[in-house]
């Protein structure tokens, strides 16, 4: 029987027989997850992290799984282990299983088969299905030691990868393509509507920024003829020469220095710098005071 029938009759059984298939196929854990005494002080609060045991195989290319993952999920996760005070037992030799990348998929898929969804989906839907695609489908071989461990144990081709991944989707109710070519064409279509997606977002905030910036410039407008407005009745004169709080201070000096100014100084420039150290108010005040004559 070679890898690919492996692998089917595993996903052709039910989740207790994939279990016993695999323990005697790898045998019983090594060692417990985690260390007991440590685990008891975690939960006790007095550590804030838990001593894993000896048990990892990934030198042999083998993922280990909880068995009673079916029951319940992240069991190895010390924050739901810490909220749940998690029974030491889950954590045993006795409860563990070995498997391989794909074994491990099986068994994800198998527990949200057998529970509806409730538990294993989320395993297989965001960790472990995208894993045997980017190794086995798209042919992107880790990096890491263990990594390329796990990915040289559950090597399949990309039509067999394919196969299997078709037969879990089926499973658990979902649609897959049936080859690897249909499945780029998928992934193509994929990326096409998340970059029409990103579009249609871009093109939703540049009219919002659009109606964003109309809406601020009709505030400023507004805001701008209000102060305006407060300005003639305080200096209804400057109406007439059009002259308001924006006006830039060198055209208010420019024209003290017509009105008043040209028979004290010399220059315009002169004048300008005798001025450094008025504030335009009080010269607005003052050219108020000369056009008002």
């Amino acid at each position: 029987m070679n890898k690919l029938q492996m692998y089917k009759q595993l996903l052709s059984t039910d989740y207790s027989e994939a279990v016993n298939l695999l323990l005697s196929k790898y045998g019983h854990g090594k060692d417990d997850y985690y260390r007991e005494n440590s685990y008891k002080r975690f939960l006790s609060g007095e550590i804030k992290n838990i001593t894993r045991g000896k048990y990892s195989r990934t030198n042999e290319g083998l993922y280990c799984h909880h068995i009673d993952e079916i029951n319940m999920m992240n069991i190895s996760n010390k924050d739901f282990i810490k909220e749940n005070k998690l029974s030491y037992v889950y954590q045993k030799k006795e409860r563990l299983v070995y498997c391989d990348l794909i074994e491990h998929t099986i068994l994800h898929v198998l527990i949200a088969k057998e529970t509806s969804g409730d538990f294993g989906f989320l395993g297989y839907e965001v960790f472990l299905k995208p894993i045997i695609e980017e190794w086995y489908i798209e042919e992107k071989i880790p990096n890491p030691l263990w990594m390329k461990n796990c990915y040289s144990k559950a090597f399949v081709n990309p039509e067999e990868a394919v196969q299997i991944i078709g037969i879990m989707q089926k499973l658990l109710g979902l649609c897959y393509v049936g080859s690897s070519k249909e499945y780029y064409d998928e992934k193509a279509r994929k990326l096409q509507r998340i970059k029409d997606n990103q579009i249609q977002r871009e093109r939703k905030q540049k009219e919002l920024e659009i109606q964003w910036r109309k809406k601020e410039e009709e505030r400023k407008r507004k805001e701008f003829n209000k102060k305006l407005e407060e300005f003639y009745i305080v200096y209804p004169s400057f109406e007439e020469v059009a002259i308001h709080f924006g006006t830039p201070r060198k055209r208010v000096l420019s024209m003290m220095f017509d009105y008043k100014y040209n028979n004290h100084y010399k220059t315009n420039k002169d004048f300008n710098k005798a001025m450094l150290p008025v504030i335009k108010d009080e010269l607005l005040r003052e050219l108020y005071t000369m056009i008002s004559k």
